[in-house]
């Protein structure tokens, strides 16, 4: 069986690809744009593979659904009509209804909480043109989405949302959960991070005993778009937290860092809140290799000496930050909707927070208490093991296989 892989969000196609080839055998091959994000790119992980790609993985400017959608170049389907099986994510899905496999779709969020519904965002489109160009492409992603053979997704809200808006039949849709697969042997506690990270920002951690870090985008604008799509992060509320807990306990050698990149869009607005609050120096802005953000296997350095990771306190989902901060060995806080969680895991880890004076709380309980905050730490690394580790993490996911299209994985 020969299967391919497009939209490597994070990873995440790599990571599956690899774990097919080992543990079914399958000849899995990833495909990628010579454009696409270095977040995304296998060596953000493995630097070795760094123009030294296996013959597995393919880039080249022609593995591009945006190039099949702009000029209806068939290079990219051709190539994917080799396949039995073409899992797709991003814009992938546009592509379905011209591959003559079977098709799944794995949702990874803005494709499909976002890219099919554009209407909802025309305030971001600068001109007509713009949202004209949108509108064909979220038709062709509404139509690749229907026609997908099989979709795995998520119960959490925006996943669901957007199920139901596109009225997606149940039969589509599969019942079983796979998680976020990571590589323990690569996302894991680093030994001596302040030796291998940049000089600069060594200099303006050093200052502090307690980091909290703040991976995250910075979304803190809340509308009804914002928060059906799960872009809304709600960053200020950390912000607050910080606030309260230093002045409530009479510290101030703690901080927030924060990776200062493009992808952040409230960056302006999350610094007039800091100036408001009066915690400017509390705040270390990094700064990352360029200005899309740090490649995982740097992040993994800031993630092992800090003592708290923050995600988001908003819509009651998570993704790839709080499986990083988990595998680092940390106490990791997000907002999760408890009921979701009970669906999926039979126990987790993650602090569960959404008020700023609850969020001060947890952050006193563990500036307080370094043992704690190791206990919390090693269940978290024990949890994504169990449920997140390529080598338990793919029985789910090859179980989960056999059950949704047991005529092929059987």
């Amino acid at each position: 069986m020969k299967v391919a892989l497009y939209g490597n969000m994070c990873n995440n196609f790599y990571t599956l690809a690899k774990t097919l080839r080992k543990e079914l055998n399958i000849d899995a091959h990833l495909y990628l744009s010579d454009n696409v994000d270095f977040q995304h790119k296998p060596e953000s992980d493995d630097p070795e593979l760094l123009n030294n790609y296996p013959d597995w993985i393919h880039m080249a400017p022609e593995w591009d659904a945006f190039l099949y959608l702009r000029k209806w170049d068939k290079r990219f389907i051709n190539e994917l009509n080799k396949y039995d099986i073409v899992f797709l994510s991003d814009l992938g899905p546009a592509m379905a209804p011209k591959i003559k496999g079977k098709t799944i779709f794995f949702t990874t969020g803005s494709d499909i909480t976002t890219i099919p519904f554009p209407r909802k965002f025309f305030y971001k489109y600068k001109t007509i043109k713009d949202w004209l160009a949108w509108e064909y492409i979220g038709y062709m992603q509404r139509k690749g989405i229907r026609s997908c053979t099989k979709i795995f997704t998520q119960p959490f809200y925006p996943f669901a949302n957007a199920v139901k808006l596109l009225r997606i039949p149940k039969e589509n849709v599969a019942n079983c959960y796979f998680p976020i697969l990571m590589d323990m042997n690569v996302i894991k506690p680093i030994d001596n991070p302040w030796e291998n990270i940049d000089e600069f920002n060594r200099q303006q951690l050093k200052k502090f005993k307690f980091i909290i870090f703040h991976p995250s985008r910075l979304v803190i604008k809340k509308n009804k778009a914002l928060v059906d799509t799960g872009h809304w992060k709600g960053n200020d509320a950390l912000f607050r937290a910080l606030k309260i807990f230093m002045e409530k306990y009479k510290v101030n050698d703690v901080c927030i860092a924060l990776p200062d990149r493009k992808y952040s869009l409230d960056r302006p607005l999350a610094k007039k809140i800091i100036e408001e609050l009066g915690i400017e120096k509390n705040i270390v802005w990094l700064k990352p290799p360029t200005d899309e953000g740090f490649p995982r296997n740097q992040l993994m350095n800031y993630y092992s000496l800090s003592d708290i990771i923050t995600d988001e306190f908003a819509t009651g989902w998570f993704g790839s930050i709080v499986v990083e901060g988990v595998a680092s060995a940390k106490p990791t806080f997000c907002y999760l909707d408890k009921d979701v969680m009970k669906q999926l895991y039979p126990w987790h880890p993650i602090i569960s927070v959404l008020d700023p004076g609850d969020i001060a709380e947890q952050l006193a309980r563990f500036y307080f208490n370094p043992g704690e905050a190791k206990k919390v730490g090693e269940q978290s690394r024990e949890w994504a093991n169990a449920y997140h580790s390529i080598e338990n993490g793919s029985r789910i996911y090859l179980n989960n296989l056999k059950k949704e299209m047991k005529d092929i994985f059987n």
